[in-house]
This record gives structure tokens, sequence and C-alpha cells, in this order.
């Protein structure tokens, strides 16, 4: 315990001696945690719009107006033996001409126009809602195959799987490169922190060589820089906390005024031991491999 005490002391003394150069390697390290938060930020974000999306969304079917209640009713029929089906609403020409006035009630131009039409310009419909939103692609497909598919105008679904695959082509998109600017970034810390240890391995020859004449261990002589590259690590992970979550309270603020139901501060508050854990450990972790790499490298004992 009084050797460990001694190394700890050691590797703070070495930590602030090096001054501006743990101040730069402990920046870019913050700056490669506060990006990987970045990161895990957009992911629960979009996976949040997406299980938004896939909440709101539904297969619609429009008849042509010469399709017939018997028609209609035999195509419920068929969709009703389906077994990822969880309801079915049936909404009559008429029924959604009174919905659309209705709706549009405040609308005296809209009113005037529809006063002035011979015939309803409205299609009836069926709204279909799935158990589970996947299976929401062979519905539309069983709709395609039907029987009665010639009196079947439009199946409303295509433009809301185009707008889910969207949003996730750009999710993954943005995650990729992200990922990518996190590990340039995380290798720019490596390199930094390397040199910074490497700089005090030079500036304590004299010292090593002495403690090697005396008979100090291995554990000794390296134990400093370790815990060294450990306290850049931990300072960083600091910074990054505390930089991160001010900044996701705000934005949580602004993405409330869109999106309600997401609360991303809310999302990284639940989960705050699981996060505090994760970026301190990846901190030291990337402090503690610089600094072997540099002992590895540099210092022969």
């Amino acid at each position: 315990m009084t050797n460990f005490k001694k190394i700890i002391r050691s590797a703070w003394t070495n930590f602030r001696r090096n001054g501006y150069l743990s101040f730069g390697a402990t920046g870019i390290m913050a700056l490669t945690l506060i990006l990987f938060l970045g990161l895990l930020s957009l992911q629960f974000l979009t996976s949040q719009v997406v299980a938004s999306i896939q909440g709101k969304i539904d297969v619609s079917a429009y008849f042509t107006a010469d399709a017939t209640e018997e028609q209609i009713f035999q195509v419920k029929s068929d969709l009703e033996s389906l077994p990822d089906i969880s309801n079915i609403t049936y909404t009559s020409r008429d029924q959604a001409l009174a919905d659309f006035k209705a709706s549009h009630a405040q609308d005296q131009l809209i009113q005037d126009s529809l006063s002035q039409l011979d015939t309803n310009p409205l299609a009836a419909s069926l709204n279909i809602k799935a158990k589970d939103p996947s299976q929401y692609a062979s519905i539309a497909q069983f709709l395609e195959n039907d029987k009665f598919r010639s009196v079947i105008d439009k199946i409303d679904f295509y433009e809301n799987a185009s707008v889910i695959g969207r949003i996730q082509n750009i999710s993954n998109g943005i995650r990729d490169w992200g990922l990518a600017a996190t590990f340039v970034l995380a290798i720019i810390a490596v390199l930094v922190t390397f040199n910074t240890v490497r700089l005090t391995i030079f500036n304590q020859k004299q010292e090593i060589e002495i403690m090697r004449l005396v008979g100090a261990s291995n554990w000794h002589i390296r134990g400093p820089y370790l815990v060294e590259g450990g306290f850049y690590g931990l300072f960083a992970a600091a910074v990054a906390l505390g930089v991160f979550y001010p900044i996701s309270y705000f934005a949580s603020g602004k993405i409330s005024s869109f999106a309600p139901e997401i609360n991303l501060f809310s999302y990284f508050v639940h989960g705050i031991a699981q996060v505090f854990l994760l970026i301190i450990v990846l901190g030291i972790f990337l402090g503690v491999i610089s600094s072997f790499i540099a002992i590895r490298k540099h210092l022969r004992i």
C-alpha cells in the first residue's frame, strides 16, 4: 500500500509538471469522449424517431369510385383472416366527406368549393393496424395480390416505409462517419498522450537510472507512467461528462418542442451510472494504453 501511494504521488507530480502537454492530451481525449457520447445520443434519437413513426404508421387501402360495399367488405374479411391484424376501420365515401368537412369547418373557401361539386370526390377506405409494425409490408403485399385488387385505387404504405428507410439510412451514415471521426480522434489522443509520457520518461532518465541501481522493482519504475496515463483519461472523462450533460439538458428542450415524447436528458439521467462507468473506463483505457505503448517503446528495464 505504501508503494502504491508513492506511485500515485509520483504520477500526479508528472501530470502537474507536464503543464500544457497534460492540458492538450486531456483536451483531445475529452473531445473523443464527447464525440462518442454524441454518437450515443444520435443512436437514441434516431431509434426514438423511427419507433414513433412506426407507432403511427398503418396501411390504408383506398377504393375506386365504382367499388361496391360488398367488394370492400370482402377485402376486409380477407384481411381479418390474417393473424397479424390488430384492427380494421372502414370509412365510407359519405363518412370521409363528412369528416373532411368537419376538419375544415373554419375554411369557408373549401366549404364553398365542396358545395359546387356534383359528386363526392373522396374514396372509401380501409385503415389497417397491425400487431407488429414489421408486418405492414406483408399486409401491403397481401392487398397487392388480393382478388379485388382492381377496385383498390391506392395502397398508402410505401410512402411511409420510404420515410423510415431514409431516416435509417441517414442515421446509419451519420453513425458510420461519427465512428470514423471518433476513431481518428482516439488515435490522435493516444499519440498525444504517448508523446507526453515519452517526454516524461526522457526528462527522468537520471531518476530511472538511480532507481535501477538501488534495486527498484519494474512495477515501481513503470507504475507512475501508467497511472499518469490513467490520470489523463480520468480527467478527460470528467471534462466530457461535465460538458455533455448540460448540453443534453438544453438540447432536450429544443427537441421536445417538436417531439414531446423524446427526452434526451432524462434518458441519460436514468442511465447515469452506466454512462459514467462507460466513459470513465473508456477514458482510463485510452490513457493507460497510450502510456503502456510509450513504456514498451522507450523504457527499457
